[in-house]
C-alpha cells in the first residue's frame, strides 16, 4: 500500500514538473508587465494615443523616445502581458484563425447585409475582425508583409496626398524593415506546394498571351521571429515600457476627444471596471483606432458629416466627410484537392512529436504561418498596378468551422465551397483571386451615440460590376493553373461549389463564375479608407498630409484609415510606414 502511494506521488510529482516545463517554454522571454492602473495616470500629457495596435505601438516608441515629451497610450483590449495563456494564442502562427474567434483579442465587427455580394453568407452579412489587443490586428493577422508597389504610393501623391510618392515613403518602409523580423512564408513543410503554384502560374501567363506582359509570381513574406509571431507591440512597444515617459493603460475605451474653441484638448474614457476618466494633451491627441473604430470616434466627437451628426444630437465641430471611401480587398477563394502530401493539415498539427519540436525548440509545422504562402500579379488592362493577385492558401484541412465563422459564410454554404476540408487529413490548398483595385466603395456611420455599440459598416462589396468581372478571370486563372503540369503532378483536380442560386447558369460559362463570386467572394480583412488623407482642396479629404484633421487643431489621425486607395497587397507594411512617418513629422514639428 505504502509503495503504491509513492509510486502516485512521484507520478504526480513529476506530472506536475513537466506541467511547469512546458509552461516556461511556451512563456519563455515574457516580458515584464509595466502596463499602469488609471490611479497612476498623470492629469495631462504632451501626447495621447488612443488605439495600441499597429500604428499606435510605432506612435508610442517613437515619441518616448525623446525624454522631453511625455507619453499615453490608451487601449480598448488588453495585452498579452496580463496572461501566460493569452501569450501563447498570439505568438503561435497556426493559431491564427482561432484568434480571430476570441472577443477579448479582437473586435467581432460584421457589415450590413450586403445587396450586391454574401448570397451564401449568414444574413448576407460578412465578419471583420479587427485586432483589440497591444499590437492590434498586427497581432492576429496571417503575418503577411509587403510593402505595395511604387505607383501606390505616386498615385496617393499625385492625388493630392503630398510628400507620399514612393521615394518619399521608401525610407520609412526602410525604417520599419530595421525592426520587424521579415522571413520567407513556406519552409520545407509546404515549399513543394509553393513552388508548384508558382510554377503553374508562370506556365499559365505564358501560355495566355494576354498576361505574359505584366506577370509574375513570388514567394510570400511573414513577420515572425524563431517560429513566433512578430507584432508591433513585441517589436516596437515592449522596448520602450520601461521610459518613464511613457504611460500605457489597457482596457479603457476612447469615448470621446474632447474639442475646445477647434482644438483637441483631450480624450475621455471608460475602463472595464466602469472607471471614467479625461486626460488632457498638452500638444496633440493622435487617433490610431484603425479603419473602423477611428471615424466611429471623429464621429463621436463631432467631426464628421454635418448632416448625420445633427440626427444623432451630436454637436458638430467639423462638417468633414468621415467614414466615407471605404474599401476593401475581396477574393474568392477556389478549392484545389490534391493527393501528394505537401499542405497542411489537422493529422500532421495534432502528431506527438510536431507538438514537442514546437514546445522544445519552435520548430514544425506548428511553427508555420499557414494561410497565404506565394502570391501572382496579374495585371489585365493596367500598365501601372496589377488587378488580380492570385494566392495560394497552403491548407489542406483544419477546423474548418473556424474559417467558416471567422468568414461568416453560412455552414451549409461551406461545405459546397470545400466538402473535402472536413476530413482532418484531406491534402489541398486553395488558390485565391483576390481584387486589389476595387471600384465599389463604402461607408461606416454611427448606429447610436453610444461609444460601446459598433458602428454601422456597409462596404458595398460588389456593387460595380467590374469588381465581379476581375474576380471571374481570376477564376479562369485559378482553373488555368490546377491544369498545368506542376500541379497535375500533386494531383490537383479543382472543386466548383454548386449553390443552388447559380444552378440555372450554364456551367464554366461567365454568369456561372459571376454568380459564384457573389455568393463567396470574402473579405481579406485590408479595409482602408474612412479618414482620408488629402489636400484641403479635396473635398472627399480628412486629413491633410501631415494627417492633420482638417478645421481642427491638435489633432492627428495616423492608421490605415488615411490611405486614401488601396495599396497592392497586404496592408501591414503600409500602415508600419504610415506611423514610422508620421512620428517623424510630429517629431521634426517638436523642434521647429
Amino acid at each position: 500500500m505504502m509503495a503504491k502511494l509513492w509510486i502516485a506521488a512521484f507520478t504526480a510529482i513529476n506530472l506536475a514538473l513537466v506541467g511547469v516545463f512546458i509552461a516556461i517554454i511556451l512563456t519563455r522571454e515574457l516580458p515584464p508587465a509595466l502596463l499602469n492602473t488609471v490611479e497612476q495616470l498623470d492629469k495631462e500629457y504632451d501626447y495621447v494615443i488612443v488605439g495600441g495596435g499597429t500604428a499606435g505601438c510605432v506612435l508610442a516608441s517613437r515619441l518616448s523616445e525623446d525624454p522631453t515629451l511625455t507619453v499615453l497610450l490608451l487601449e480598448a483590449g488588453g495585452s498579452e502581458l496580463e496572461s501566460y495563456f493569452t501569450r501563447w494564442l498570439i505568438r503561435l502562427p497556426a493559431l491564427t484563425p482561432v484568434l480571430m474567434l476570441l472577443p477579448h483579442l479582437t473586435w467581432q465587427y460584421k457589415t450590413v447585409s450586403q445587396t450586391e455580394a454574401a448570397m451564401a453568407f449568414n444574413n448576407k452579412q460578412i465578419s471583420l475582425p479587427a485586432g483589440k489587443t497591444l499590437g492590434g490586428t498586427s497581432a492576429t493577422n496571417y503575418m503577411l508583409y509587403n510593402r505595395g508597389i511604387a505607383a501606390d504610393y505616386n498615385s496617393w501623391a499625385a492625388g493630392g496626398a503630398t510628400g507620399w510618392a514612393y521615394s518619399d515613403v521608401k525610407p520609412y518602409f526602410n525604417k520599419v524593415e530595421e525592426v520587424v523580423s521579415v522571413v520567407p512564408a513556406s519552409s520545407k513543410y509546404f515549399q513543394k506546394l509553393t513552388d508548384s503554384f508558382m510554377q503553374a502560374g508562370v506556365a499559365v501567363v505564358k501560355a495566355i498571351q494576354k498576361y505574359s506582359r505584366y506577370s509574375r509570381f513570388s514567394q510570400m513574406h511573414v513577420d515572425a521571429v524563431q517560429g513566433e509571431r512578430w507584432h508591433a507591440a513585441s517589436g516596437y512597444l515592449y522596448a520602450a515600457m520601461h521610459r518613464k515617459n511613457l504611460h500605457i493603460l489597457t482596457h479603457a475605451l476612447a469615448t470621446k476627444i474632447t474639442i475646445d474653441k477647434k482644438r483637441a484638448t483631450g480624450v475621455s474614457y471608460e475602463t472595464e471596471k466602469e472607471e471614467r476618466g479625461t486626460v488632457k494633451a498638452r500638444k496633440e491627441v493622435l487617433v490610431s483606432t484603425g479603419t473602423i473604430r477611428s471615424p466611429a470616434l471623429l464621429m463621436l466627437s463631432g467631426i464628421g458629416p454635418q448632416q448625420h451628426l445633427k440626427s444623432l444630437g451630436i454637436e458638430v465641430h467639423a462638417d468633414l466627410p468621415v467614414g466615407n471611401n471605404l474599401q476593401d480587398h475581396v477574393f474568392l477563394p477556389v478549392r484545389v484537392q490534391l493527393n501528394t502530401s505537401v499542405s497542411f493539415t489537422e493529422t500532421k498539427a495534432k502528431k506527438a512529436l510536431e507538438i514537442l519540436k514546437y514546445l522544445l525548440f519552435r520548430k514544425g509545422v506548428l511553427s508555420e504561418a499557414i494561410g497565404m504562402s506565394a502570391v501572382g500579379s496579374i495585371k489585365l488592362a493596367r500598365e501601372d498596378r496589377p488587378e488580380l493577385y492570385m494566392y495560394l492558401l497552403n491548407i489542406g484541412s483544419y477546423k474548418t468551422q473556424m474559417y467558416q465563422i471567422v468568414s461568416g459564410i453560412s455552414e451549409e454554404a461551406w461545405r459546397k465551397f470545400a466538402p473535402g476540408v472536413y476530413d482532418p487529413s484531406e491534402e489541398g490548398c486553395f488558390i485565391a483571386p483576390a481584387l486589389m483595385q476595387p471600384r465599389s466603395r463604402g461607408n461606416i456611420t454611427l448606429a447610436s451615440t453610444d461609444p460601446f455599440q459598433f458602428p454601422v459598416i456597409n462596404p458595398r462589396y460588389l456593387n460595380d460590376k467590374h469588381d465581379v468581372d476581375t474576380l471571374v478571370e481570376g477564376i479562369k486563372i485559378a482553373i488555368a493553373m490546377t491544369e498545368m503540369k506542376p500541379l497535375q503532378e500533386l494531383g490537383a483536380t479543382v472543386h466548383i461549389p454548386e449553390y443552388s442560386g447559380c444552378s440555372h447558369h450554364p456551367p464554366k460559362s461567365n454568369a456561372m463564375y459571376s454568380c459564384l463570386v457573389r455568393h463567396g467572394a470574402m473579405s481579406l480583412y485590408h479595409y482602408i479608407g474612412t479618414c482620408k488623407m488629402g489636400g484641403i482642396e479635396d473635398a472627399a479629404s480628412v486629413v491633410n498630409p501631415e494627417l492633420r484633421v482638417h478645421g481642427i487643431a491638435g489633432l492627428r489621425v495616423v492608421d490605415a484609415s488615411i490611405m486614401p486607395d488601396l495599396p497592392t497587397g497586404n496592408t501591414m507594411g503600409p500602415t508600419l510606414m504610415i506611423a514610422e512617418k508620421a512620428a517623424a513629422i510630429i517629431l521634426r514639428d517638436v523642434k521647429d
